[in-house]
């Protein structure tokens, strides 16, 4: 049955269906702003959902959740050009591995050889674990073996990074600095639980021709910063109480640690506690043998180091959000001087400078942020 409705009932009914729409769009579309402003925060809003609710804050899923966004804490841009090479990994003859045949044109096979000798090879899965990495798909990279970390190219090492390692100026004097990937972890922890947890140290992966040498020290800061120096939120005044550290990896240098070396510091300050280690990143481009001939020296076996910090939570912790960082700061005169001493007297043309001069991350080389639930 066909039921005739008057023309203005008609339009009343459209006209209250309009309204209807609207106003749920209108409700869809503020739900929607409420969440984005809740997840990604600025200056008046908080990072962290449910911060005045203790049973809010802390998620079941911490690597899958919008509590803290790791991304606030990287640098802006990663080196992600690497789709085809995870999903086609090449055959290198030279080195007989799946590295990439950087600069094919310029360099012959015996040089290339020579520049990634000392490093261990590069399996078929690196750029598909590289890749998982960048993603933020591999949240327990502790457990990637130095056949990854110890690469180049886990650093952004490319083409055009490598043609600059090749073609640097000869005049030049390259120094490099002392970078740190990642530079972030964020861990859930309960009271009286220990983790122990990963980054890595490397120098310039365009090359460097002078050691570099710091210490290395773990500390709880005043608060947990991005990369831009933009404060997250403040580490609470008791948090040294509850949260303790330790440096498991690396030990301290084997230069430092020999006989002679110790003999000539006798008596002199050392400039650092037992807690703390000294960390030496060799030169990565050239050397002089006793001849006086220019030798290319590639990349060192120790030229990144994996950095492993221990963190225990005290049995009596209270809730809440607490960051711990791992930075690098420059040794004292006494100990510089005698590695200047050391390695200019080796049978090789190089120098030691301090590894922190002009520039230094403005947030700490890796912080962990933990929240204990």
């Amino acid at each position: 049955m066909v039921v005739n409705l008057p023309i203005g009932l008609i339009g009343e009914k459209k006209m209250k269906k309009k309204i209807i729409i609207i106003g749920a769009v209108v409700l869809i579309a503020i739900s929607v702003a409420v969440v984005a402003i809740g997840i990604n925060g600025n200056e008046d809003t908080c990072l962290f959902c449910g911060d005045n609710n203790d049973e809010d804050i802390y998620s079941n899923d911490p690597y899958g959740s919008a509590l803290i966004d790791s991304n606030l804490f990287e640098p802006e841009q990663l080196n992600r050009s690497i789709e085809n090479l995870a999903l086609n990994p090449v055959w290198n003859d030279v080195t007989q591995d799946y590295r990439p045949r950087w600069s094919e044109d310029i360099i012959s096979d015996k040089e290339f050889l020579e520049i990634f000798d000392d490093i261990p090879k590069m399996p078929q899965d690196f750029y598909r674990k590289y890749k998982m990495f960048l993603d933020g798909q591999m949240s327990d990279y502790d457990r990637l073996g130095e056949e990854y970390w110890k690469q180049p190219e886990f650093y952004g090492l490319d083409s055009g990074s490598f043609n600059n390692y090749i073609k640097r100026n000869p005049t030049m004097w390259t120094i490099g600095q002392v970078h740190c990937r990642p530079g972030f972890r964020y861990v859930e922890m309960k009271p009286g639980n220990s983790v122990s947890l990963s980054t890595f140290l490397h120098t310039e992966v365009v090359g460097t021709e002078a050691y570099l040498l710091g210490i290395l020290y773990s500390e709880l800061p005043d608060v947990a910063m991005r990369a831009d120096g933009q404060v997250i939120f403040e580490n609470p005044d008791y948090a040294n109480k509850y949260i303790h550290t330790k440096i498991i990896t690396p030990e301290n240098d084997e230069l430092y640690s020999t006989e002679a070396f110790q003999n000539n510091l006798k008596g002199l300050s050392h400039g650092f506690d037992s807690d703390e280690k000294i960390i030496l990143f060799p030169a990565s481009y050239r050397i002089i043998d006793v001849e006086g001939k220019e030798l290319q020296m590639g990349y060192q076996d120790d030229w990144a180091k994996k950095a492993t910090i221990k963190i225990d939570v005290d049995s009596k912790c209270p809730k809440g959000r607490y960051v711990v960082a791992l930075e690098v700061r420059n040794p004292n005169e006494h100990i510089l001087e005698e590695y200047r001493w050391s390695i200019s007297g080796a049978p090789y043309y190089s120098y030691v400078y301090e590894a922190i001069r002009e520039w230094k991350p403005t947030a700490p080389y890796f912080q962990v942020v933990i929240t204990v639930v």
